[in-house]
């Protein structure tokens, strides 16, 4: 389950318009949020409002086997940010926790964006000003004394600078450095700077999105894929080790009933380590996964699987669709092409009395006709294109706007001997997570798996206003 300030992270970027798939670091995200979903350790509790429309506070306690909690606030000038902002009584499941990322084909330089809501000062205009905001987050941890702190900032419509910082006062402790990233994202491409004080650490990521036809994977005519091509550089100043990696990202949506599908592909050279994983939302109440590694210097692999499953809690709140009429397509109506098919008819008409060579009626007889024959295979085409886009609109119209009370994860690994399970719900106002993480190992005669001491769980009780 998402934490409450997680979560006024992303409404953050949704409303400044800036969206966290186009970067490097999450071009694998759907893969991770349904192999790799954290457990909770011990039994914690968090409460969280909104103080002002402006500023939101935590409060969180932690009984493990010591009790011990963080105090964090967060403030940002981002206008509108509390409407949008629901408490978790209202927000609905899907929105509270990491599921799989519907990534939408990337848009093209004509593309003009929002820059969140304008406040009553703000002067409209067309394209709209674009206004510098700012999100500040302060995490006090009790009883060690660690702070933690976090500053976003838009300082154009395609950059945006982000600060992350650590400090303790306990006396040698290695937990004071800082991390500044510096982002841009421009058309298809996605620049990263990335600058930490721990070893030194300098890196670079690049992403860019790759603007694609039409699927040929299900013959679709509408443009319902994304590629995504990227790489990271790194090098720590300190002990001068390098790091790379390059990964590729295709999205796609099946023509005929609209489930997406996402496959990733990821090579390390200096590791000789290659993953690839592939995830489908074979429903709207079920998502699987599955995830391939393999050493080219050691010839070791592993094989993980993930899935999940939702459980609806009410009816489905479609968007109605006025062009789809019992799953098929209607025919749309173009008042300005039957005007000129009506004008074809009369000039041929005119021409037909005017024109004595026959030779010449002939010529245009024939150039009506292939117009017309234009006309209609123009008109067919789009035709197709609106059913396929309104069945991938239905498909994650019915996963957005229904209503789930809870949703159980499972992860298991060949190679690690482990099953997660993870159960997140909703239950009288309050957010709840439960999960454990079982290790097997083989008993003393080495035959029979059994269950190792070290095994996780933990429950999380969150309630926000």
């Amino acid at each position: 389950m998402l934490d409450y300030m997680d979560y006024v992270v992303k409404a953050f970027e949704k409303q400044t318009n800036w969206s966290p798939d186009n970067s490097y670091e999450n071009i694998t995200a759907t893969s991770r949020s349904l192999l790799n979903f954290s457990i909770p350790q011990s039994f914690k509790f968090q409460t969280s409002n909104k103080s002002t429309n402006h500023s939101f506070n935590t409060l969180e306690l932690n009984r493990g086997k010591k009790i011990n909690g963080s105090l964090t606030y967060l403030y940002t000038d981002v206008e509108g940010l509390d409407s949008v902002l629901q408490g978790s009584n209202e927000i609905a499941l899907q929105d509270a926790t990491e599921t799989y990322r519907n990534i939408q084909p990337s848009f093209n330089k004509h593309h003009i964006p929002h820059w969140g809501l304008p406040s009553q000062n703000d002067v409209l205009q067309f394209p709209p000003k674009f206004i510098p905001r700012s999100l500040y987050l302060g995490r006090l941890y009790y009883p060690s004394s660690v702070l933690e702190a976090m500053l976003i900032k838009r300082l154009s419509p395609y950059t945006q600078l982000t600060v992350k910082c650590i400090s303790s006062t306990v006396r040698g402790s290695n937990l004071n450095y800082w991390t500044l990233s510096w982002q841009r994202y421009k058309e298809q491409n996605c620049h990263e700077w990335i600058l930490s004080s721990n070893d030194g650490l300098c890196g670079y990521r690049f992403l860019h999105n790759v603007i694609t036809s039409p699927s040929k994977f299900n013959n679709s005519l509408y443009n319902n894929s994304s590629l995504a091509v990227g790489a990271e550089f790194w090098l720590s100043l300190g002990s001068l080790n390098p790091g790379c990696s390059t990964s590729l990202r295709y999205c796609t949506h099946s023509a005929n009933t609209g489930r997406p599908l996402t496959l990733t592909f990821t090579w390390n050279p200096l590791f000789g380590h290659v993953m690839s994983t592939y995830s489908a939302k074979t429903s709207a109440n079920s998502t699987f996964t599955t995830k391939y590694d393999f050493n080219l210097y050691s010839t070791e692999s592993n094989l993980s699987f993930g899935c999940e499953f939702w459980k609806s809690a009410g009816s489905i709140e479609v968007a109605s669709n006025e062009n789809v009429i019992n799953g098929v397509a209607a025919i749309p109506h173009n008042e300005k092409m039957d005007q000129e098919l009506l004008s074809l008819n009369d000039i041929s008409t005119e021409t037909n009395i005017t024109v004595q060579d026959e030779s010449i009626k002939e010529f245009t007889d024939h150039q009506q006709k292939y117009l017309y024959d234009l006309t209609k295979t123009f008109e067919s085409s789009l035709q197709q294109i609106d059913k396929e886009r309104s069945i991938i609109e239905d498909f994650e119209n019915k996963f957005n706007n229904k209503q789930f009370s809870s949703v159980w994860k499972f992860s298991t690994s060949l190679m690690n001997k482990n099953l997660k399970i993870l159960w997140e719900g909703k239950f009288k106002g309050f957010l709840l997570s439960a999960g454990t993480e079982l290790l097997f190992k083989k008993d003393d005669n080495g035959i029979q798996p059994i269950i190792n001491p070290s095994s996780k769980f933990g429950v999380k009780i969150q309630y926000s206003s």
